[in-house]
């Protein structure tokens, strides 16, 4: 979980004139049509197979059912500034994103 400060470094740390780098939301609750209508609105702005993206989605969610609910559980009772936070990306841009942590 994060604080919306520490999101909104996530956010803004991947800004940039060109769409290189994961990408960051927040959610409260954490709800897949959320989580779905935010993943394939990113896959359109960086020109990502949707399909490939929605499939995937939908795959993690099912695969992590038990432990999606035991987050939503918890959000329920933490306080309101609390989000679960996603990120998304090509293997490429976690790689770059991880190496960029490491010359920090």
């Amino acid at each position: 979980m994060s604080e919306p400060l520490q999101l909104f470094y996530l956010e803004q740390s991947g800004v940039s004139q060109e769409p290189i780098g994961p990408v960051f939301a927040g959610f409260r609750p954490f709800q897949l049509d959320d989580l779905l209508g935010w993943a394939l609105a990113s896959a359109r702005q960086r020109g990502w197979e949707a399909q490939l993206i929605e499939t995937t989605v939908l795959q993690v969610w099912m695969e992590r059912a038990e432990v999606i609910r035991q987050w939503q559980l918890r959000l329920k009772a933490e306080p309101s500034d609390r989000l679960v936070v996603a990120g998304l990306g090509t293997s490429s841009d976690w790689q770059h994103r991880c190496e960029g942590m490491l010359r920090a």
